[in-house]
């Protein structure tokens, strides 16, 4: 009940200052975490889990720290996303690993896609020709190329893992596949004119190493893999990786441009608040069902 009360008083106090100022106060930050480790201490001389609380919170500063290195967040911004995931509760959905993280981060973006989306999307459309243009310059076509085929490449090896893991959850795996997308997108100056030839002809060897690998970990861990069905499912499974992970490169591109637009503080506040309604777990049960689409 104290951590709740101690998030309601920062996130009134914060969305004040984000609205009226652009601003997030460090004082607010630091008097909001030294009143967390007093509610932590005295929750721990009762005999209740405090760990939970710290991992979350380090955890939360590794991800705000991402983001704001990406500069797609203010260094308040991130610092607040870390207070906030130390003093949340644990929930009812603990089989989540890091459950207030997931939700906070989860709830705060569905806020802000569905009370900025609007305009985001007239933004798009209004400059469309330049966005479009600057992704089809030949440096970003050839990163593009080299960033699908990592994706492609490492999901074929992958794929028999996951079903060893029984990982089926698809936002699990398209987050594996933006992440490989994200390691082979390279804008270079230099753009060579046969760069696609040129690719298959230097990474022959490994090209040829991991279909065959791939090819005998799926005979080997899941021969079912390697029926129609599932690699239709496959091939299913690519085009949306790569579709999604370019679209959402195209998004985190455009947004570097929205961080000091838009007040982040009630976005999180409302996510945190939205946390601890039915929404989170519907939304959860929801990507459950979706499991069934990529099952065997």
């Amino acid at each position: 009940m104290l951590f709740l009360v101690l998030i309601l008083g920062i996130g009134i106090l914060t969305t004040f200052t984000d609205l009226q100022n652009k601003k997030i106060y460090n004082q607010h930050l630091v008097i909001g975490a030294v009143a967390g480790l007093i509610v932590t201490a005295y929750s721990a001389w009762r005999h209740e889990h405090v760990v939970f609380h710290i991992i979350n919170g380090l955890v939360a500063f590794l991800i705000g720290f991402l983001l704001h290195r990406s500069a797609l967040w203010r260094g308040g911004d991130a610092k607040l996303f870390a207070l906030y995931a130390f003093l949340m509760p644990t929930p009812v959905y603990t089989h989540l690993l890091f459950p207030c993280v997931v939700s906070l981060f989860a709830c705060s973006f569905i806020v802000g896609c569905a009370l900025l989306m609007p305009i985001f999307i007239k933004d798009i459309i209004v400059n469309h020709k330049t966005i479009a243009d600057g992704l089809f310059l030949p440096s970003e076509r050839q990163a593009l190329f080299k960033a699908i085929a990592r994706i492609i490449f490492s999901s074929w090896i992958l794929f028999p893992f996951y079903y060893l893991a029984r990982i089926t959850n698809p936002v699990i795996i398209l987050t594996i596949a933006y992440l490989f997308f994200s390691w082979g997108y390279d804008v270079k100056k230099e753009v060579k004119k046969n760069y696609i030839s040129d690719f298959f002809k230097n990474e022959f060897i490994a090209l040829s190493i991991g279909i065959i690998f791939g090819y005998f970990m799926r005979l080997w861990l899941s021969p079912n893999s390697l029926s129609y069905p599932a690699l239709t499912r496959y091939v299913i499974m690519i085009t949306l990786s790569s579709t999604l992970s370019t679209c959402i490169h195209v998004v985190l591109t455009h947004l570097k441009e929205y961080r000091d637009r838009v007040p982040f503080a009630p976005l999180l506040f409302m996510g945190c608040v939205l946390s601890y309604t039915p929404f989170f777990t519907g939304l959860m049960n929801l990507v459950t069902r979706w499991n069934v689409l990529f099952s065997h």
